[in-house]
C-alpha cells in the first residue's frame, strides 16, 4: 500500500469515501515486556486515566562536552574526501507527490526520498592518532538536501572503537560537539556517537537521526590492534542508502525545493492555554519505509500506573512494523512560544530516535510504541478513556498539518457511518480548523476532561473543502483498547523489583544481570557482600542516547553521601570499592537516571 497520500483541496462526493483497504482485516497485536499471565482488567467499567506532567527534578550539572575523535586527537580536517549524489529531480518528486495526494485521503505526508549510496574505505582518509590507533574520515553529500539520514548495515564495532556521525557546519569539523542534545539541544552541535561497548541495544543495521544540511561526516576511530597493514582499509560497517529530506514545512530554509505550509484556516495551539499541557504530549513523527520518509503525528499517553513509561500512540497506516519503529524519529515541542508567534524550524527542535513496537492493528488503525530514545524535559503524558464517546461530544485534535508547527482543531463527535466501520471508528465534524497530510496518527480529545478517545486515520477535510466534507475519521480507542490493556496496566520493568530504595537494595551475587530497567522516579538499588581485603567492581553498560544513567556507591546502610560516583556521558559507568575493614561487609550502590524517563542496562559485578 502506497502511504504517500492525502490532499488539501476540496473533494467530490465520490472522494468522500475513505480508502477502505486501509482498514480491512486486523493485524495481530505484538506485545512484550509484561507478564504473559498478567491479571485481566475488570472491564465492567471502562478503564481510563488522566494526563500527568513529570515533576521537576533537581537540576543536574551539565555533562562535559563530548568531542569527536578528530577533535580529541587535534586533527584539523581539511579537504575531506566525499561521495556526492547529484540533486534530485525536482519535477519528478513534485509530480509523484501530487499524484499520491489525488489518490487517497489518509493524512500521512512524504518529506524525504530514499537514495542509494555506497561508502567504501577509499572514500575517506586515514590518519594516525598515536598509540597504534587510526582514524578514518569521509563525507557523504546529497546535493541540496535539507537533511540526511544514513543507513548503516553490517555494523560491528570492535571493543574500544568509536564512531561519530554529524553534519559539519563547515568543512573543518564539528566544532566541539554535544551528543544527542539533552539538555540544551543545539542542532548545530548534534552528533551521534557509537562505541564498541554499545553492542547492547544497537542493531547491526540502523538509520541515523536527521543530520542537518546536505553533508554528513563519518569518523571511525579504530583502536590499536583493530587494523593492521594487511587490512588497514577495512571498515566495520557499510553505508548503502540515505534519506534525502527535501520538504521545508515552514518555508524558511534557503535550499528547499518546495514549500508545504499548512492552510490558512488552522489555529495555533499556543493561543489556547487550556490545552498547553496536552500539546506537550504531541510530537511530529518521521518514519523510514520503502521509497522515502513519511511524516505523521502522535502523542505520549499515560498508563494506569502513572510511571512515565514513554508509551506513544499513532496510526497503523503510519507505522506498523518493528523495522519502522526502529527507524522512527520524534520532533518534540515543535510549536510557537507565544500565540501566533514565530514558529521554530523543524530542524531546531529537540528530537528522539527509535522505538519498540508494542502493539498494532489495522481494524481500528492504531499503533502503540514505546519510545527508546532520550526525551527532553517538559513533556506531558496524555490521559485516555476506553469508554465509547457519545455523539455530540465536543472534541479537539492537536496535530502537525503539512508537517508544520503544532495546531489545534475543534469539532463534535458525530454518527460514524461515513467511516470504514461504525464500531471501530469515530467521525468528527469540524467547526474550527481541519487536518491535513502530516496530521495522521494525531489524537482526538474530549474537551470536557481532555481524555484521548481516538487517533486520526483521515478524511476529506481541508481548508478549501466543501462544507459537507469538513469531517475526518479516527480509530476509536475503545476498539483498540483490548489490544493494549496489558501494557497500559503498568510500564515495563524487570525481575529485580522492588528495589527502589536503599532499604530495599537487592542482594546479588557476582556475575551479570541483563536487561535491567531504570525509571525516572524509580532508581535501582543493589548490594553485594565483599570479603575483607577484596575489591568489588560494578560495571553498568547501556545506550547513553536512550537516557543518561549514572552510578553512586555507598557504604552499608547508605547513612552518608556516596563513597564513589561515576557520572560520565559515555555508554558505561564503573565504580570500584575495596573492603579495608577486618571482616566481610556489604557495599550498596544506586543505578539512576540523570536524564530521560527510562532506559535499559546490563550490569556486571566482579570481586577480586
Amino acid at each position: 500500500m502506497d502511504r504517500f497520500f492525502g490532499r488539501r483541496r476540496g473533494r467530490s462526493s465520490q472522494a468522500r469515501r475513505l480508502v477502505l483497504a486501509l482498514c480491512v482485516g486486523a493485524v495481530a497485536g505484538t506485545a512484550a515486556g509484561w507478564g504473559a499471565n498478567a491479571p485481566a482488567f475488570d472491564d465492567s467499567q471502562a478503564p481510563q486515566t488522566f494526563g500527568i506532567t513529570l515533576p521537576q527534578r533537581v537540576a543536574k550539572s551539565l555533562k562535559p562536552i563530548q568531542f569527536t575523535p578528530s577533535e580529541k586527537a587535534g586533527i584539523a580536517l581539511v579537504a575531506v574526501p566525499e561521495v556526492r549524489l547529484e540533486a534530485i529531480d525536482r519535477d519528478k518528486v513534485l509530480k509523484e507527490d501530487a499524484m499520491n495526494e489525488r489518490t487517497g485521503q489518509a493524512k500521512i505526508l512524504r518529506f524525504g526520498i530514499a537514495r542509494s549510496v555506497q561508502v567504501t574505505p577509499v572514500n575517506g582518509n586515514w590518519y594516525d592518532v598515536g598509540g597504534g590507533a587510526r582514524l578514518w574520515v569521509g563525507d557523504v553529500v546529497s546535493t541540496e538536501a535539507l537533511g540526511i539520514r544514513l543507513h548503516f548495515k553490517s555494523f560491528h564495532l570492535p571493543a574500544g572503537a568509536e564512531l561519530a556521525v554529524y553534519g559539519p557546519t563547515d568543512r573543518s569539523g564539528a566544532g566541539g560537539t554535544l551528543k544527542n542534545g539533552f539538555p540544551g539541544f543545539d542542532p548545530e552541535r548534534y552528533v551521534e556517537f557509537y562505541q564498541g561497548a554499545e553492542a547492547q541495544g544497537r542493531r547491526t543495521d540502523f538509520w541515523t537521526g536527521t543530520l542537518l544540511g546536505e553533508r554528513v561526516r563519518i569518523e571511525y576511530l579504530a583502536p590499536a590492534g583493530a587494523v593492521n597493514a594487511a587490512d588497514a582499509a577495512a571498515l566495520p560497517f557499510a553505508v548503502d542508502s540515505l534519506q534525502h529530506l527535501y520538504l521545508d514545512p515552514v518555508a524558511r530554509l534557503a535550499k528547499s525545493l518546495m514549500t508545504k505550509e499548512a492552510g490558512d484556516c488552522h489555529n495555533d495551539v499556543t493561543c489556547f492555554p487550556e490545552w498547553a499541557n496536552v500539546a506537550k504530549s504531541v510530537s511530529g513523527l518521521g518514519i523510514v519505509f520503502s521509497g522515502g520518509t513519511g511524516f505523521c503525528t502522535g502523542q505520549l499517553i499515560n498508563d494506569l500506573a502513572g510511571d512515565f513509561t514513554p508509551y506513544y500512540l499513532t496510526a497503523h497506516h503510519c507505522l506498523s512494523t518493528r523495522s519502522e519503529a526502529a527507524s522512527s524519529e520524534y520532533f518534540w515541542l515543535y510549536q510557537t512560544s507565544t500565540c501566533n508567534g514565530t514558529p521554530p524550524t523543524l530542524d531546531t527542535v529537540p528530537r528522539s530516535q527509535g522505538a519498540t513496537l508494542v502493539s498494532t492493528g489495522a481494524a481500528s488503525d492504531f499503533t502503540l510504541l514505546m519510545v527508546e530514545g532520550a526525551l527532553p524535559d517538559g513533556l506531558f503524558w496524555s490521559g485516555w478513556t476506553a469508554a465509547p464517546v457519545a455523539d455530540g461530544t465536543d472534541a479537539a485534535g492537536i496535530h502537525h498539518p503539512s508537517a508544520d508547527f503544532k495546531r489545534i482543531s475543534f469539532g463534535t463527535k458525530a454518527e460514524s457511518s461515513a467511516c470504514p466501520s461504525v464500531k471501530n471508528f469515530v467521525r468528527i465534524n469540524w467547526t474550527k480548523g481541519v487536518t491535513e497530510p502530516g496530521s495522521s496518527g494525531s489524537g482526538i480529545f474530549r474537551v470536557d476532561n481532555q481524555q484521548l478517545f481516538g487517533q486520526l486515520l483521515g478524511g476529506p477535510s481541508a481548508c478549501e473543502a466543501d462544507p459537507a466534507d469538513l469531517f475526518d475519521c479516527y480509530g476509536a480507542f475503545a476498539a483498540s483498547y483490548p489490544n493494549v490493556k496489558n501494557p497500559l496496566r503498568r510500564g515495563w520493568d524487570d525481575d529485580s523489583e522492588p528495589n527502589n530504595s536503599c532499604d530495599k537494595a537487592r542482594v546479588i551475587v557476582p556475575g551479570t544481570l541483563k536487561n535491567r530497567v531504570v525509571k525516572v522516579l524509580d532508581p535501582d538499588w543493589y548490594q553485594v557482600k565483599v570479603p575483607k581485603g577484596r575489591t568489588a567492581t560494578i560495571t553498568v553498560s547501556f545506550v547513553d542516547a536512550n537516557g543518561d544513567i549514572d552510578l553512586d556507591l555507598f557504604g552499608a546502610g547508605c547513612g552518608a553521601g556516596p563513597l564513589v560516583t561515576s557520572h560520565t556521558s559515555n555508554n558505561q559507568e564503573v565504580v570500584r570499592w575495596t573492603n579495608t575493614s577486618g571482616k566481610a561487609d556489604f557495599v550498596v550502590w544506586k543505578v539512576f537516571l540523570a536524564s530521560d524517563t527510562r532506559n535499559n542496562y546490563n550490569m556486571t559485578v566482579t570481586i577480586r
